[in-house]
């Protein structure tokens, strides 16, 4: 009896000693993924060719400042935004979904509030200016996925656009059989105050602003900007298999800049 109380008050005596580095490590990991960065897998082909399905791209937390959406899980904390800045034309942003804000999307920040946005044959619209479109000589294979009702395989045109006002491009993709989609021929939006229009660089495989679901997004919904890749896993791994990694990692991918 003595000699299993000397174990039970060793146990305990280690338990007090270390909890709190143990609770400490915790929390600072915590914070630093609230207030500095986190990471996000890319679970669909909605921005590709920018964005591939398993690219882990870097997010910057402080980049539009911080409301619940930056707690994980997105506790009930009330609608707050501390330290806003507003994002510009052109960024990659994640953002909660407004009709479910466990489930975080990334899309590129095409309107700003008070933009008048249309689509006019596949092209973006901003205030009236016409946004630029130069054709790629490559073109863009991906991989559907069938559960989500996506097709099996598809081919995309791809073009250098240029939004108005942006100096920097990126690289668009659509798919010439759905030309003639209301995605592609809108009506005119108005971005409302504290409100961004979003869209896919995927442009005719992307919900986004175009929709009702998921609309514009407001800003207390932000989570942050993405900034570069950090690495990709095939889409079949999963993050914490992580025995996997190294035979299933794109090395061409890591620490690539995001435009």
């Amino acid at each position: 009896m003595r000699a299993e109380m000397t174990i039970i008050q060793r146990v305990k005596r280690w338990w007090r000693k270390e909890s709190f580095s143990f609770f400490g490590l915790i929390f600072c990991a915590l914070l630093f993924r609230t207030c500095v960065f986190e990471m996000f897998q890319i679970p669909s082909g909605s921005m590709e060719p920018s964005l591939l399905i398993g690219d882990m791209p870097l997010i910057e937390k402080w980049a539009y400042g911080y409301s619940r959406h930056s707690v994980l899980f997105s506790p009930p904390l009330g609608e707050w935004r501390f330290f806003f800045s507003s994002p510009k034309r052109g960024e990659v942003i994640v953002f909660r979904l407004p009709t479910d804000v466990s489930t975080s999307l990334i899309k590129r920040v095409i309107g700003l509030p008070g933009d008048r946005i249309q689509i006019i044959d596949g092209v973006v619209h901003i205030n009236g200016e016409r946004a630029q479109l130069e054709p790629l000589p490559d073109k863009h294979f991906h991989k559907g996925d069938l559960s989500k009702g996506e097709l099996a395989q598809y081919i995309t045109d791809c073009y250098q656009e240029t939004l108005p006002g942006c100096s920097e491009s990126h690289t668009v993709a659509y798919y010439p059989p759905h030309a003639g989609s209301s995605a592609n021929h809108t009506q005119e939006f108005i971005v409302p105050e504290k409100h961004y229009f979003v869209m896919g660089d995927n442009r005719d495989f992307s919900q986004d602003s175009r929709f009702d679901i998921p609309g514009m997004i407001h800003e207390n919904l932000l989570v942050g900007r993405a900034v570069r890749i950090v690495y990709r896993l095939d889409a079949h791994v999963r993050f914490w298999e992580f025995w996997l990694w190294l035979q299933n990692i794109d090395y061409d991918r890591i620490w690539r800049k995001i435009c």
